[in-house]
């Protein structure tokens, strides 16, 4: 399952997202930090669970559950509460909320509500009747006995050894929350009308996929007026949207060849990265697109280093832009794109280590590389890529580990002064304390002592000039406060590894 968990707490919020992926199969898209956030992430992720908690800021985990609610979000929930706050919990019982947890939770708590859920999901999926479990068989590849689900489909639910078939396979998870819904209610609409077809509508959500399959015996049946019926309602009223589905079909005469042909337009759905069709992706377009030969974006690449090398967050962002650019007008092979991303984060991710691993913990929480690999279409990739610079941009300020407001006005001088000769005693008188408590809450807030503190601060400073600027090695020394060079080399290298020089030379 993907899952979104909203908890003010951080403590808890990592620690149930630690448990679900440390223990589990299951996936934590996104974690927030109140209602407000938690509606956004959860608009844009479309997770299948929402675990959340009841008080927070902003907006609480009631509000947020009725606003979800509202829109019709096909999701399931899990509340999470205090015991003080289990009956104002249980109010969301009208929103349909799967179930409520008590704190604090242990793993059983988390495995036993995991397994509760994914269970009333499978439920959900299998479409009514014996049908929809042996075509879900047959359109996943989840049962590799083809043969058995087929004989099941021909000798117990009806469907003619040849006669006329159409499979409809859309991505959905490029479209609006609310057009889920909206493919739901156009299949019931077309079984009404054509109710002289067998016409069964299977939904995959881990691959948040579609499947709408029609059959009839051989001459009976109006496919094609069908077919114009399905366009109308699910692709030409949205082909002007950013963020729309896309859809692919093909007719056929025999059920035994419904796998091969949900892993033919499965593959067809993939071009969805490097065309934008108007109405059906079909293999005339597929066949129509030569890819270029792909050359890496090596200038791109240097840029990208050197602009997060710098702190210069609007170079950042315009060389990724160009980046995109580059990669859309390229026609490159598909494969090719995805790797050039997936190689374009790495060099950020590792980037961003060398220099601030803080901010590097920051976004690896965020798993954005698995958004990049999952991306279907070209809207999907550029939006998963692009989080990362917002990620980035807006982690040099997060600190909610700090509690203490002592140590945020030290950390805060030392942002200020790293440059001078500074020592521990200077800045515990600036904040009126003894250097002695000073030490005490550094440890304890930071677990790290000051000295330590403001030797990494400086190191991680001169890394970026390293890589950065051409200053001298003893001018960088000078500007992140050692006035002496080779005492700074020195640190440097005990802190580093290798001498400054050589940090430089380092691709």
């Amino acid at each position: 399952m993907r899952i979104v968990i909203v908890e003010d707490e951080i403590k808890i919020r990592e620690g149930i997202a630690k448990m679900i992926e440390s223990q589990t199969q299951h996936v934590v898209q996104g974690k927030a930090v109140n209602g407000e956030e938690g509606l956004e992430m959860i608009l844009r992720f479309k997770p299948e669970l929402v675990i959340t908690d009841v008080r927070m800021p902003k907006m609480d985990g009631l509000e947020m559950v009725k606003a979800l609610h509202e829109r019709k979000i096909p999701l399931h929930v899990v509340i999470l509460s205090g015991y003080s706050e289990f009956e104002y919990a249980q109010k969301a019982i009208r929103y349909d909320v799967d179930e409520y947890l008590l704190k604090p939770l242990d793993i059983d708590d988390i495995r036993n509500m995991l397994c509760k859920v994914e269970k009333k999901i499978q439920r959900e999926q299998m479409t009514s009747g014996t049908p929809g479990l042996h075509l879900r068989n047959l359109l996943t590849g989840e049962d590799a006995d083809k043969e058995k689900n087929c004989d099941i489909l021909k000798d117990i639910c009806g469907f003619p050894a040849e006669g006329e078939y159409e499979l409809f396979a859309g991505y959905i998870g490029s479209a609006e929350v609310s057009y889920r819904d909206e493919v739901e209610r156009a299949a019931e609409e077309l079984r009404k009308k054509y109710h002289e077809l067998k016409i069964y509508y299977i939904y995959v959500e881990n691959r948040q996929k579609g499947y709408l399959l029609v059959c009839g015996e051989p001459g009976e049946g109006r496919f094609a007026e069908l077919e114009r019926s399905f366009y109308n309602k699910l692709l030409l009223q949205y082909r002007d949207k950013t963020e729309k589905a896309v859809w692919t079909r093909k007719r056929f005469r025999h059920p035994e060849e419904i796998a091969d042909t949900a892993k033919e337009l499965d593959g067809l759905l993939t071009y969805a990265l490097v065309l934008s069709p108007e109405g059906w992706l079909d293999s005339a377009q597929a066949e129509k697109y030569s890819p270029q030969l792909f050359c890496a974006p090596v200038s791109l690449y240097n840029k990208m280093r050197n602009a997060i090398c710098q702190d210069d967050a609007q170079k950042l962002k315009k060389v990724m832009e160009d980046f995109l650019a580059y990669m859309a007008e390229g026609h490159f092979e598909i494969g090719e794109i995805r790797k050039a991303f997936i190689k374009s984060y790495y060099l950020i991710s590792d980037t961003v280590q060398e220099i601030d691993n803080a901010r590097y913990q920051h976004l690896k929480a965020k798993n954005l590389l698995r958004n990049i690999e999952g991306a279907v279409t070209w809207h999907e990739l550029k939006n998963a890529y692009m989080d990362v610079f917002q990620v980035i941009a807006g982690a040099q300020v997060k600190r909610e580990d700090i509690s203490n407001y002592v140590i945020k006005r030290a950390i805060n001088h030392i942002r200020e002064h790293y440059q001078e000769g500074l020592t521990q005693e200077e800045v515990a008188s600036v904040l009126e304390i003894t250097p002695e408590y000073l030490s005490t809450l550094f440890n304890r807030e930071m677990g790290i002592n000051f000295s330590v503190f403001l030797k990494q601060f400086r190191i991680s400073h001169a890394k970026r000039m390293l890589k950065g600027t051409n200053l001298k090695v003893y001018e960088i020394a000078n500007a992140v406060g050692y006035s002496d060079p080779k005492y700074f080399q020195r640190v440097f290298k005990e802190e580093i590894g290798v001498s400054p020089g050589e940090y430089r030379q380092m691709g």
